[in-house]
């Protein structure tokens, strides 16, 4: 009877270990859409700040898209005008 119990226990385990793991990955999937919209949404809103709010709340993100982001970041000049010269503060430093 203590086998049998064993062994129910066990296979009970195993079940349970693999529908969290389902679980687990559906999601990380929901995760992963969740991110490539909120990045698409940034592109096309195309701001410095709409493109490190991205980045801010999705810095893990294993989207294609967080490429294009950081691409796009990279564009805009230091004083965050898109590369033209002009006095002011803003950007990066403040």
């Amino acid at each position: 009877m203590r086998k049998i119990q064993s062994l129910l226990l066990g296979g009970l385990s195993i079940l349970g270990s693999v529908a969290f793991s389902g679980a687990a990955q559906a999601q990380f999937e929901v995760g992963v859409k969740e991110a490539e919209l909120a990045c698409e949404q940034a592109l096309r809103i195309g701001t410095i700040e709409a493109l490190e709010d991205y980045l801010h709340r999705y810095p893990n993100a294993p989207t294609a898209c967080k490429a294009l982001a950081l691409n796009s970041l990279a564009q805009f000049g230091p004083d965050g005008d898109g590369g033209d010269h002009g006095e002011g503060g803003g950007g990066y430093g403040g």
